[in-house]
């Protein structure tokens, strides 16, 4: 089985695109993997029923329909706080056996978090971080472009290192049309500073709904991207489950 865990510097880096892109970026590379977010908040209604908002944005790039989320919510808020409102408990293992079902499945399975890593999962104070060490899948960071970035990623960076967390690597999401002599200095700073491999940079995009729906437009958008490196992780990142196993 093979897991990629997506994080973000915080609630708007661009988690869901990154997931979309990076699932589209290993199918060209023959590996089947699919999108999944086990859990949602601010769900919005469609077609009569509630659906997911970032499960809509998977299908704008793939046509069919996706996989569920484990907890969908109603209010657009820390998932902890969002389930305490319906009354609802969050079973973090029911959670890590749905991943690790679904992983089975298929080739892959990338699976987006929700928020940051601190975002409460549980009124007790289980964070996403706390998951993402248990559940031991390589994680990719997706952080902002521009100016603000340096410090904020390399805080996630320090955290996730702290707790033993393996990063497979950054991915920088140019989502303000920032100057390129100032995304180009963050990220040989950002990794300068962390050693952790980037991956790519996701270009910016004036319309992101109309290039998902475009096959040629999101390729673009990773053309340049460094497989290796994601490569690299999940082969490391099976072989320590399969140890835990």
């Amino acid at each position: 089985m093979s897991i990629l865990f997506i994080t973000g510097t915080d609630t708007d880096a661009g988690k869901t695109v990154a997931t979309v892109l990076l699932s589209d970026f290993l199918s060209t590379k023959g590996r089947n993997f699919v999108p999944f977010k086990p859990i949602q908040t601010g769900a919005v209604l469609r077609n009569d029923h509630f659906a997911a908002p970032d499960m809509m944005t998977y299908e704008l790039a793939s046509g069919k329909e996706q996989l569920s989320p484990d907890y969908l919510f109603t209010t657009p808020c820390s998932p902890h706080l969002a389930a305490s409102l319906e009354d609802v408990q969050i079973d973090i293992n029911r959670l890590t056996q749905t991943v690790k079902k679904l992983s089975e499945s298929y080739d892959g399975i990338v699976v987006e978090g929700a928020g940051g890593l601190y975002v409460p999962l549980t009124s007790e104070g289980y964070c996403m971080i706390d998951w993402m060490e248990e559940l031991m899948a390589p994680v990719v960071l997706v952080a902002r472009a521009g100016v603000g970035t340096i410090n904020h990623t390399l805080l996630s960076i320090e955290a996730m290192k702290a707790r033993g967390i393996r990063i497979a690597g950054l991915l920088f999401n140019d989502m303000a049309q920032d100057q390129h002599n100032v995304i180009k200095d963050n990220v040989e700073m950002i990794q300068k500073l962390s050693g952790v491999p980037v991956i790519g940079i996701i270009p910016y995009q004036k319309d992101i709904q109309e290039t998902l729906m475009d096959s040629e437009k999101r390729k673009k958008c990773y053309e340049e991207w460094n497989y290796t490196i994601l490569e690299e992780a999940l082969q490391s990142g099976s072989e320590s489950i399969t140890q835990e196993k």
